[in-house]
C-alpha cells in the first residue's frame, strides 16, 4: 500500500516510518523544508508545509492511505495563530489534496490531541481515566484547533467518503528525553529546567513557585519531584512513541477503526516521585521535593477501547523507557 506521512521526521513519525517498511508498504513523506532528519533511502520525500498546497498535491497523489501527523505543538512554541494555521486550515489543505488526487483513499488517519478534553492544566477532569465520552472542553487555542481539525476530517468523511479515523493521543515521549535535562519533558523531571520554565511566568502563584525551585538550587545537577502545597505529588501519564508508532499501525489495518475516534495513552499512570526516585538510583543523582501553590492536576487517559477495537495494548512504562535508554548508553 502507498502510505503518506505528514510529520514523517518527527517524534511519532520516526518510529511509524520504519513501522510501515517493515510492513512492505510504500511510504511517501512530507517533509519541512530545511529539515535535515534522516530518512531511510526506500522512503521518497516531498519537501513542503501544510500551507503550500502544491507540495500536498504531490504527495497526496495515488497514496491510499494517509497518517496525518505533522501540525503546531504548544511543547515547540509554537503561536496561537499558528495553531490555527498548521493545525485547522493545514488539515484542511490535506484533506483537498487527498479529495483530489488519491481516489483509492482507504484510511485518512488523523492524529489529534487529548487537549480537546481538558480546560486548564490547574483543574480536574470530570472523571479518571479520561475516556472518549468525556465532555470536549477545549480551554486553549491549541486544543480548540484539534477540535475543529477532528471536525473537518468528519466533514470530508460524510461529504467525500473519505474513510477516516481519529486517534487522540496522549503526552507522548521518546525514551531518551526522560534522561535529558533538555528535552520538553525535563521540566518536570530536573530542577534547572523546572526553574527555567517558571520564570516564564509573571503572576504571584509563578513567582512564588520560582522562589522555592531556586531555594532547592544547587551547583550540582538535580532531580524534582513536584507536589502541591500538601505534599501531594503530580499523578501523570506519558507514552513512548514506539508504542504509539504500532498502534497507528494497528489503526491502518483494523477494518474496526473506520469511522471511530480513538483515545491512544501510554501505560499505567505514575506518580511523580516514583519516577523521581526511580530515576534517582538510575542517574545517579539528587532528588529533591518541591511543594508549589499550584501544580498540574492528576491526568491521564483511558485506551480501553483502542485494546478493544484495535489490539492496541502500551508495552512501555516510563520506568521500562528509562531503562531502555541507560541500556543503549552502556
Amino acid at each position: 500500500m502507498r502510505v503518506l506521512v505528514t510529520g514523517a521526521t518527527g517524534r511519532i513519525g520516526t518510529h511509524l516510518v520504519r513501522e510501515l517498511l517493515g510492513e512492505g508498504h510504500r511510504v511517501c513523506a512530507l517533509v519541512m523544508p530545511g529539515d535535515l532528519s534522516p530518512i531511510p533511502n526506500s522512503v521518497d520525500v516531498v519537501t513542503g508545509k501544510l500551507s503550500d498546497t502544491d507540495s500536498l498535491t504531490t504527495a497526496a497523489d495515488r497514496v491510499e492511505a494517509v497518517f496525518h501527523l505533522a501540525g503546531a505543538l504548544t511543547s515547540q512554541g509554537h503561536s496561537e495563530t499558528e495553531f490555527v494555521e498548521s493545525n485547522l486550515r493545514g488539515t484542511f489543505n490535506l484533506l483537498c489534496a487527498v479529495r483530489d488526487r488519491a481516489p483509492s483513499i482507504r484510511r485518512f488517519i488523523y492524529a489529534s490531541s487529548d487537549a480537546v478534553y481538558f480546560k486548564s492544566s490547574d483543574r480536574d477532569a470530570d472523571y479518571l481515566p479520561v475516556d472518549e465520552v468525556h465532555p470536549i472542553l477545549a480551554g486553549t487555542v491549541y486544543g480548540a484547533t484539534k477540535v475543529g481539525a477532528e471536525e473537518m476530517c468528519r466533514c470530508f468523511s460524510r461529504g467525500f467518503s473519505i474513510p477516516v479515523t481519529i486517534l487522540r493521543f496522549g503526552a507522548t515521549a521518546n525514551a531518551r528525553e526522560l534522561i535529558d535535562p533538555g528535552s520538553v519533558f525535563a521540566r518536570w523531571l530536573f530542577l534547572s529546567a523546572a526553574i527555567e520554565a517558571s520564570r516564564t511566568g509573571s503572576d504571584i502563584v509563578q513567582s512564588e513557585s520560582l522562589r522555592i525551585l531556586q531555594a532547592l538550587d544547587g551547583e550540582e545537577e538535580r532531580l524534582v519531584t513536584l507536589s502541591d502545597a500538601d505534599g501531594n505529588p503530580e499523578i501523570r501519564q506519558w507514552a513512548d512513541a514506539r508504542d504509539i508508532a504500532r498502534g497507528c499501525l494497528h489503526a491502518l489495518g483494523s477494518e474496526g477503526a473506520a469511522g471511530e475516534t480513538l483515545n491512544m495513552g501510554g501505560a499505567e499512570p505514575f506518580s511523580a516521585l516514583d519516577l523521581g526516585e526511580f530515576l534517582s538510583k538510575q542517574l545517579s543523582l539528587p532528588l529533591v521535593t518541591a511543594c508549589l501553590p499550584k501544580v498540574r492536576r492528576p491526568w491521564y487517559i483511558s485506551s480501553e477501547k483502542a485494546q478493544r477495537i484495535l489490539g492496541y495494548k502500551p508495552q512501555y512504562s516510563v520506568f521500562d523507557m528509562v531503562k531502555d535508554t541507560i541500556k543503549a548508553d552502556r
